[in-house]
Formats: C-alpha cells, structure tokens, sequence
C-alpha cells in the first residue's frame, strides 16, 4: 500500500512541477483566510491535507437551514438523520454506523461531542450564528486526540465589530415550520460583543417529528494589547422533539411516509456550555518567543427519553454529563534560519461524570466517570525552500470508573495510546502542494458503550468490560492546485486500517470488536469562478463548485472478511451552481447524488441495498442595504427516499426522509 501511495505522490509531483511556472508566471494573489484546523492559526493555502472552509457568503447562498443540511452540501460528508434534524449523524471517510465516535465536532475549539454514544447536537448551534467551518477529511488524532479519526469539523461563531447593530429574521416553512431569530453585535474600544438567540417550531414532516427549541449563544472578546486577549463563549440550549420511529416495507405501503407507528415516543434535552480563554505574549516588543493561549471549559448536559414500545409502562432514561475541561498550549510560528517553523505543544484536561437513570419498566442506577489527559506536539519546518516536513506525537490515557448500584458492580479501567504522524509537503506555487502524510489513530470507549442499557431486540442491560480500545493507521496523498486563482482542484486518495473498532453485534446483541477494518478511497473537487472567464454585464457573480466521493469500506479476517460496512455509500456526488445578478438577486441551485449502501446491522451483505437517490434544492434571495427576503425549494423532484435503513435479520427499516418543501423568509438589519 506505501508503495502505490507513494507513487502516486510522484506522479503528482511530476505533474505539479511543470505547472508550477505558470502558475509563477501569473502572480495572482490569493485572498488571505486564516483558519485554525492546525491549533495554529494559518493562511488556508499553507495547510496540508484535504481542508475546506465553509465562509459566510457560502452559508448565504446555500439553501441549507441548519449545519446538517449545509454540510451534506460539502465534499465527502455524509449526513444522517432518524426523523429530524435533531438527530443528525455526520459521516467522513465510511465509518457508517460508528461514525458518531468517529468524527470530532467543535464549536470556537469546545468539545461538542459526548462521552456516550450520542452524536454531536448540531441543532445547537444555529446556522445564522456561524461566521465559518472549517474541515479536517482524515485524522487528528495527534492534534485533538480521542474520536478524531475520521475528520474533525470545527465551527467559528460571528464575532462582533464595529458600531451596535442588529438583525431580526423570521421565516415560515412546509410542516407548520417557523423560526424566528434576533441577533446583536458591535465593538467599543478594546472590546467586542455578539448575542444571538433562535427560537424554532417544526413540526415535522412526519408524525410525531416536532420539534421545538429554544438557543442562546454569547461571544465575548476583550483585547487589552498585543500581548493579552480574552473571550468568553456562552450558551445554552433547550428543545423537546418526538420519536418518530422506524417504518416497514410494509408500514410505508400502508401508511406511507409521513406515518409514525411510535407516536407516544419523546425526548427532551438541556444543555448548557461556558468556555473562558486567554492569549498571552508576555515577551518585549522587539523578542519573539511564541504565545500561550489557556481555556476553561464547563458543560452540563441533560438528556431524557421515553420509549413506549407496547410496554405496560414506558422504558425512561434520563442520562446527565457534567464535564470540567482545561486546554492549554503553546504557539511558535516564526521564520527560523529564514526558513518557516510552525510548532504547537500542549496538555488537554477533561473530568467527565455521567448518570444514568432509569424509570418507568428501566431499572438503570449507573454512573460512569471518566478522565483524559493527552500531551501533545506537532511541528512543521521548511527543510528547503518550499519543502515541508512535519511530525507531532500524543499520549493519551483515559481512567474509567463504573458503579452500577442496582448490581452491586464496582469497577475500573485506564486505557492509553501513543500516536503520532509525520509528512512531507512540497508548495510548487502559492495556493497550490502536494502531500504525504501517515497518521497514527485511536479511540477511546463511549461510556454507554461500555455499558448497555437497551432490552431492545434481545440485549442485555448491564457492564461489558471485555471489550478493546481502537486503534488504526491512515496513510494519505492529496494534491492542490490553483490556476490563476480562478479555479481550485483538489484529488486526495487515502487509506485506514482499524483494530479493534467497536460496533454493535446485531447478532449476539452486544457491543464487539470487529477483527480489523479497511477503507480505502478518493476524494475529488473543483471550484471555478465562471464570471472571472465570462463577462456577462448582469452577472456580478457566478460559480460552479462540484465534488465526488468514492470510499470501500470492508471487513479484513473474521466471519465477515471482505463484506462492506454498512450505511455508506460507495459512491457521492454533488454540485453547487451559485449567481449573482443586477446587484441584488442571488440564485444557488444544488444538487446531491447518494449512492446505494447496506443497511445498518447488515454485516453479512444479504439484505438488498438501499436504493440510491438524487436530490435538487433551489434558494433565490433579493438583499438590499438593510433587508433581505429569500425563499427555497428542497427536495424539487419530491424524492422518496431514507438516509437511515436498518435490518434485523432479512427485514429492513427505514426512517423517510421529507418529500418537496419549501420555506420563505426575511432579515432585517438595524
């Protein structure tokens, strides 16, 4: 595998050398986006691997009304839901149904994900609070440790400047849908503010898929000088939603899509977040000897469900996580020997406890604690001109202890895991590299996969303590190239080898590991600005980007070997066509290719795929100085399909997704 990678690495060399004076020759200048996915904060051209940002005039021109549906729009994620947005799963690189410990999700470098199994809630972070998102396709196991295995997405929230202004929207939509949000931000001196709050009503396409919340997001920034600057990051979330259930075959014939054979099934959850950073540069003006930067983290979260299930009285859980996190590290990014150097180091701190109680016919009294630690460094040096290595190692340990009270369980684990990764990076001209890279993986446990609470489909309640930690290797090529700074392309290739991945054994009904897995695959994109290469007087903007997805994931030895992983997709395309005209009308028009997939559960490949489908989304806006009115069509060919299906022996089950929809709106500025 090495071998083909790397020839593979040459060929693009050979190929990006002879551009390479072109690309010189036309000294184009690229426009300066500084991200943060290397906890260093870097110009986008500078970075190595398969990166996207996701900027703020593309969160405008999309149709998307959450971050799910925005980064479904996104090269190789792949988003799934079990009934509404509120339970969306995001998907990098065919992990399937473990993909929620798989991808890491931040919010301004916060921890979105759980210590469970939960997938991270993107519902509480509302799409017209985000400034940026910036995406990580690959590993970070050494930079943000547990669960960055797949990818890491990181999500900036705005950021107040200049005088007080403000922004109220409100919008309605299909299914009784309305959302009304209000927005506040400015700065004074030294100081910046924003406060955003969103209240949303959905109730759902299906039956029983409302969903009703409520957010509050804070930003804070204080900037006494150069050397010293602080933020606070605050916000809180609350929402009730239904349990909309799975459907059969037969279920849909009879009932078809919108029905719910669950209709008493519910849940509601809390959750509050604060997180307290610092910079500092305490070196003289004329010294530099990097910066420190510091952040406290604080989280309580409450989750309560109910499940009917024919049960004379209903199956309750209610699960709280409470997480006390410190972050610190420290920063050199400077020209050593005239030549560039990019290093971080740092210690992260977590100490999370986590009940679960049970009521109703649940006889749950758990409570699982857990604390990380992880001490990591990566560096990146110009070894020659335009030539990059780079090499980073962490230590990881997490020390778990168990208390089930209603078995008189007492017990304790402390897994750990050394890391590390290392690459080459060659910039043939700005904006435009190729790269190797090889990364060391692993993943830590979620609580409740140590521990089982379902009587669902044959399984026993109780500790399962048998089970190994995960563990893998990537290895990845890519290349960049920007032609004159109207087109950008990107091939990445790449390869992952995981023991040990912990799943659930529809057969035995428990959690296991599986032997070994493989996933191997590319990824392809292009972004052309169009009105650069056409002058079309009404047009003052216009862009094609297009993006395809191949990945194989498959089982290696054991009962299974050479099956696919369920709920990926072999293949994914999708294309986004966006204008601008007559100065105040924008159009964007978007369509997703989700290719066939196994259903969840089937690991031996012997039920039919789910069938593939296509979708085409249009969004048409009109902003003036002050006001903004917009409109958009999902779904226009009125697909009928289920981004989620399991199977439970030869019977499959699906959760639709919703049919053609629409949503009007308006935004005014004060």
């Amino acid at each position: 595998m090495n071998k083909r990678l790397l020839g593979l690495l040459l060929c693009f060399c050979v190929a990006a050398s002879g551009n390479a004076k072109a690309q010189n020759a036309a000294e184009t200048e690229l426009d300066p986006i500084v991200i943060s996915t290397s906890r260093i904060a870097h110009h986008d051209y500078k970075l190595t691997g398969n990166i996207t940002v996701i900027q703020g005039e593309d969160i405008t021109a999309s149709t998307a009304q959450n971050i799910p549906e925005l980064l479904n729009e996104t090269l190789a994620i792949h988003v799934t839901d079990t009934g509404t947005s509120k339970t969306s799963t995001l998907d990098i690189r065919g992990f399937g149904d473990t993909a929620a410990r798989n991808i890491l999700v931040l919010v301004n470098d916060r921890i979105l994900n759980t210590v469970d199994i939960s997938p991270p809630d993107l519902m509480q972070i509302p799409l017209s609070s985000v400034e940026r998102i910036e995406i990580i396709r690959g590993a970070g196991s050494v930079l943000y440790g547990d669960r960055a295995v797949g990818g890491v997405i990181n999500i900036i929230t705005k950021k107040g400047k200049g005088n007080l202004s403000g922004k109220f929207g409100s919008s309605i939509g299909s299914y009784d849908k309305r959302e009304t949000d209000i927005e506040l931000s400015g700065s004074k001196g030294d100081f910046a503010y924003f406060l955003y709050s969103l209240y949303k009503d959905d109730r759902g396409y299906r039956q029983n898929s409302d969903v009703l919340s409520k957010s509050f997001n804070t930003r804070l920034d204080y900037e006494l000088s150069n050397k010293f600057a602080a933020d606070i990051d605050l916000s809180h979330h609350e929402d009730s939603y239904g349990l909309p259930g799975y459907l059969t075959g037969p279920n849909l014939s009879a009932l078809g899509p919108r029905a719910s054979t669950f209709p008493n099934d519910f849940a509601r959850s809390k959750d509050d977040n604060l997180k307290l950073g610092f910079n500092i540069t305490p070196w003289p003006e004329n010294l530099y000897l990097g910066s420190l930067g510091v952040n406290l983290y604080y989280r309580d979260r409450n989750i309560f469900d109910s499940f009917d299930f024919g049960m004379s009285l209903p199956y309750k859980t209610n699960r709280s996580t409470r997480t006390k996190g410190l972050g610190t590290k420290y920063i050199f990014d400077h020209e050593v020997f005239n030549k560039e150097l990019h290093f971080v180091t740092g210690v992260d701190l977590y100490d999370t406890e986590n009940d679960i109680i049970g009521s109703g016919s649940n006889p749950d009294d758990v409570t699982i604690s857990r604390t990380d630690v992880g001490l990591f460094g990566q560096a990146e040096y110009e070894a020659l001109d335009n030539i990059f290595v780079n090499a980073g190692l962490r230590y990881a340990r997490a020390d778990y202890a168990f208390s089930q009270r209603n078995s008189a369980v007492d017990e304790k684990r402390d897994p750990d895991a050394l890391v590390y990764n290392g690459g080459l990076k060659y910039e043939y001209a700005k904006g435009s590299n190729v790269y190797f890279s090889i990364q060391r993986t692993f993943r830590f446990l979620a609580t409740d996969e140590w521990y089982s609470s379902s009587t669902f489909f044959g399984a026993t309640p109780g500790l399962n303590l048998n089970l190994d930690q995960q563990k893998g290797i990537q290895y990845e090529a890519g290349l960049k190239h920007n032609l004159n700074n109207i087109t950008t392309l990107s091939l990445t290739p790449y390869w992952i080898e995981n023991r040990n991945e912990i799943y659930f054994d529809p057969s035995a009904s428990v959690n296991s590991n599986y032997k070994k897995t493989t996933r191997y695959g590319v990824e392809v994109g292009q972004e052309t600005d169009i009105a650069k290469l056409m002058n079309i007087a009404l047009l003052d903007k216009l862009s094609l980007s297009t993006s395809y997805t191949f990945q194989r994931p498959f089982f290696s030895g054991g009962a299974n070997d050479g099956k696919i992983i369920p709920l990926v997709p072999r293949q994914q395309f999708t294309t986004t066509l966006a204008a601008q005209f007559w100065d105040h009308y924008n159009v964007s028009l978007i369509t997703t290719y989700v290719g066939a997939q196994f259903a969840v559960n089937d690991v031996t490949n012997i039920v039919p795929k789910v069938e593939p489908y296509i979708t085409l989304d249009e969004k048409i806006s009109y902003q003036r100085e002050n006001w903004e009115i917009f409109g958009s069509i999902n779904n226009i060919f009125n697909q009928r399909y289920s981004p989620y299906v399991f199977s439970y022996g030869t019977a499959q089950y699906f959760y639709p997704a919703p049919g053609r929809n629409f949503i009007f709106g308006t935004k005014i500025k004060f």
